[in-house]
């Protein structure tokens, strides 16, 4: 099976969680804490900024401890981010392409301020289901499955 971020090896080379379709429990891995249903992760960010090669190094961390909850596809929940720079955009642009690419999806929500328009200015609303709230969210990643 593969994760949502194959390009993302987990430690030790072990192969992501099995899957069980219920909540599990959340975990924190500093930035976000993270609950899963079915093949879906759903991160909310703790963080009220995400930028330069740190928040890169934050993301890429967080999107390691999603493959190892096994997910395919990502709920992230921006709601305490208020920046978010260039750098950590094309970072998140990459995770898409990865879930893609294995079948999955990544969908935001509640993205306000400066970073709801960041990606409207870069027009990645396009490629990102941004929703309300993560029931919106869940089913919009069903949607384009």
């Amino acid at each position: 099976m593969e994760s949502l971020l194959s390009q993302v090896t987990t430690p030790h080379g072990r192969s992501p969680a099995p899957i069980e379709h219920a909540w599990t429990s959340n975990v924190n891995n500093g930035i976000a804490t993270i609950d899963r249903i079915g093949l879906t992760a759903v991160a909310t960010l703790t963080v009220e900024s995400l930028s330069t090669q740190e928040g890169v190094t934050l993301l890429m961390e967080l999107f390691d401890e999603v493959s190892q909850f096994g997910a395919q596809s990502l709920v992230l929940d921006m709601q305490n981010l208020e920046y978010l720079d260039s750098v950590c955009l094309g970072c998140l642009v990459q995770a898409l392409n990865h879930a893609v690419q294995s079948g999955g999806r990544i969908a935001l929500v509640n993205t306000d301020g400066n970073v709801q328009h960041l990606f409207r200015v870069t027009q990645l609303n396009r490629l990102f289901p941004i929703c309300h709230d993560v029931p919106t969210a869940l089913t919009a990643i069903e949607r384009a499955a």
